[in-house]
């Protein structure tokens, strides 16, 4: 079987949005991975998370086909990691974490930080060009207000990625690191096998860590 079979030379990152993901997309674009970043101002993000939530995954492997790194929903925060370990026996996997309090307020906070005056939270997403962000938050967290549900996003968030590790356990193509407490090249490295380089971890799309707010509604 061929590389793009196997997935011989591919990463995917299947930790959840909020978890130093961006970051991580700098830092292997810097290794020299093309990555297929997670952002919904690229036209193929909302594309992929229709995709998963109707499970086409032939047409998301001819996607992968053409870059060689992946980050952010829906690589991450769903299910998919199950169907991208069978389907690629020979890629690496890469799990961002991070504490659950902490990552929780970090997306509220973006989540207010895209809102406009009367929305709903999923709504922001919406409003921000996010449709397949708010819908996969619906449909597969089963979450309609992140803000209100807390309880239901934290259990969700904390039951994946016990699953994650569950599942990867004991495998040497699996690397789970926190790169908000230790954002440093020498782990993700020496997993992917390349030098280290001469600059400092890329560290961007910084949350403010301060506790959200709801948008208030518009009065009627």
């Amino acid at each position: 079987m061929s590389d793009q079979e196997t997935g011989h030379g591919k990463v995917f990152c299947v930790g959840f949005p909020k978890t130093g993901t961006t970051s991580l997309e700098a830092a292997l674009a810097r290794l020299g991975y093309k990555v297929c970043r997670g952002n919904s101002q690229n036209n193929h993000s909302n594309y992929l998370m229709a995709l998963q939530l109707n499970g086409d995954t032939d047409a998301i492997a001819r996607l992968i086909r053409q870059f060689d790194a992946f980050a952010d929903m829906p690589w991450g925060g769903t299910g998919i990691y199950l169907w991208l370990s069978r389907r690629y026996p020979d890629a690496r996997f890469v799990h961002t974490v991070r504490e659950p309090e902490a990552w929780y307020r970090s997306l509220l906070n973006q989540m207010r930080k895209m809102g406009a005056q009367g929305c709903e939270p999923l709504d922001a997403f919406d409003a921000a060009g996010g449709y397949g962000a708010s819908l996969t938050v619906r449909r597969t967290w089963g979450v309609a207000d992140p803000v209100a549900e807390k309880d239901r996003v934290l259990d969700y968030y904390r039951r994946l990625n016990t699953d994650i590790l569950s599942h990867f356990a004991g495998c040497d193509n699996f690397l789970s690191l926190d790169l908000t407490r230790d954002p440093a090249w020498s782990a993700l490295c020496a997993f992917l096998e390349r030098p280290v380089p001469d600059e400092p971890f890329p560290h961007q799309n910084r949350g403010d860590g301060s506790e959200p707010r709801r948008v208030p509604s518009q009065s009627v």
